[in-house]
């Protein structure tokens, strides 16, 4: 009798349960349902065209760009790759507040997956293309502290890479190896400098054009590295299914409250910057995060759009594969004075926030909690510059509720009953 009881009581409470999920659902409206589909990958598509580089969409092009992102031998001190700081099994980030290359750099390291859907690259967009981006971290001083001059040597002598270069690109030039100096760049320590503005300006080209061409098998590479699905997404599918018990089973009550605040223009104000299946508008800004003074100043993206019109790796560029009609990022750049881009920086995916943290562009915050309650309440804008947010009016219980919603999105999120 016992045993029946406890049985039939269990039945009840899970009875209980599913019912109070179902009601959870049908609060759903329909415009918030459109809405939460509009941030599934069910809505993503395949990644734009990149006319800047031929050889984007290569499989040869991939397999070497692979080779590369995990060879340490092309950093200056032949212990770090670019998958020291971009770590497969951490969603492509490394966990840590702030990039750790030959020093500590100044930034958080941005998670890789769907960085073929981005059009900036860079906290502060000072690059336009993902190839152009990948060639950085070779020469930045605190990161592999390579010069190119080096890493297309380090290519090019070697028997493997010679190969793949030829399938893909041809007859590399002939470089007299003997004839020239171990490091040289127009980045860089001032030897490397000193040393690149010594060489032929023919030779220069050259070692740029090699140089440009292993950043295109970089993208190439990167470009693979596809979003992949969370419980989120599961989700949104199950309600595009009209599978009710599914989508009951995949997202708790709590959790729906947090994505009717998510896309609640008017009460958490989340999906003005944060859209799309990459839950990113891809734009640039401030808020009131930007350092203007003491040792960390980072004005973030008025010194990036500068960088990214000089760039001579930019669309428009010698090195491009495109025709200058077709870099519209480029040709639509405003570059309006009066434009607030002091303290603006890229505006992040919310995809694997349980790999991606700490989180900012100066990984400030360890939790999203703390994130949450920055929005909340923001920061004095006479401290922090003028910004863009405004005090938001969410209880505890609201910041509660939109803090699981978000963790949803994490690459491994699992229902959480309590």
């Amino acid at each position: 009798m016992r045993r029946w009881l406890s049985a039939y009581l269990a039945g009840l409470v899970i009875i209980c349960i599913s019912h109070a999920h179902a009601e959870s659902l049908s609060d759903l409206t329909d415009r918030e349902r459109r809405a939460l589909q509009s941030l599934s990958l069910l809505s993503l598509g395949p990644p734009p065209a990149n006319p800047s580089n031929r050889y984007a969409e290569s499989a040869d092009a991939v397999e070497f760009g692979e080779k590369l992102f995990f060879d340490p031998s092309l950093s200056g001190n032949g212990s770090l790759s670019c998958a020291s700081c971009h770590v497969p099994d951490q969603a492509y980030t490394d966990g840590k507040t702030l990039a750790e290359g030959v020093e500590r750099t100044a930034r958080n390291t941005p998670t890789l997956f769907g960085v073929a859907y981005q059009n900036w690259f860079y906290w502060d967009g000072r690059r336009d293309t993902l190839w152009s981006q990948a060639m950085i971290p070779f020469e930045a001083p605190s990161e592999m502290a390579s010069s190119r001059l080096a890493v297309v040597r380090t290519v090019l002598t070697n028997s493997e890479y010679l190969s793949l270069y030829r399938k893909i690109f041809g007859k590399p030039p002939g470089f007299q190896w003997k004839e020239l100096p171990d490091h040289a760049s127009p980045l860089g320590a001032s030897a490397k400098q000193n040393a690149w503005y010594r060489l032929p300006r023919n030779t220069q080209r050259q070692i740029n054009e090699v140089f440009s061409n292993l950043g295109k098998t970089l993208e190439a590479f990167q470009r693979t590295l596809e979003p992949p699905e969370t419980r989120f997404d599961r989700f949104v599918q199950a309600m595009v299914d009209g599978n009710v018990n599914k989508a009951s089973e995949l997202a708790t009550p709590r959790e729906i409250r947090g994505m009717k605040l998510f896309v609640d223009d008017q009460r958490a104000q989340c999906l003005r910057c944060h859209n799309g299946p990459m839950l990113s508008n891809g734009a640039f800004h401030n808020i009131g995060t930007g350092t203007f003074s003491g040792r960390n100043m980072d004005f973030g993206r008025v010194f990036g759009l500068q960088a990214v019109v000089i760039d001579e790796f930019n669309c428009l560029g010698e090195y491009s594969d495109a025709h200058p009609d077709q870099c519209e990022v480029l040709n639509h750049l405003s570059q309006d004075p009066h434009q607030s881009l002091y303290g603006a920086f890229k505006t992040p995916t919310l995809r694997y926030l349980d790999r991606t943290g700490p989180y900012f562009h100066d990984g400030r915050f360890d939790s999203l909690a703390a994130v949450i309650d920055h929005y909340v309440d923001p920061p004095d804008s006479g401290r922090n510059g003028l910004h863009e947010l405004k005090p938001l009016d969410l209880n505890e219980k609201e910041q509660s509720a939109l803090e699981a919603f978000l963790k949803m999105l994490g690459q491994d999120s699992q229902v959480n009953k309590e």
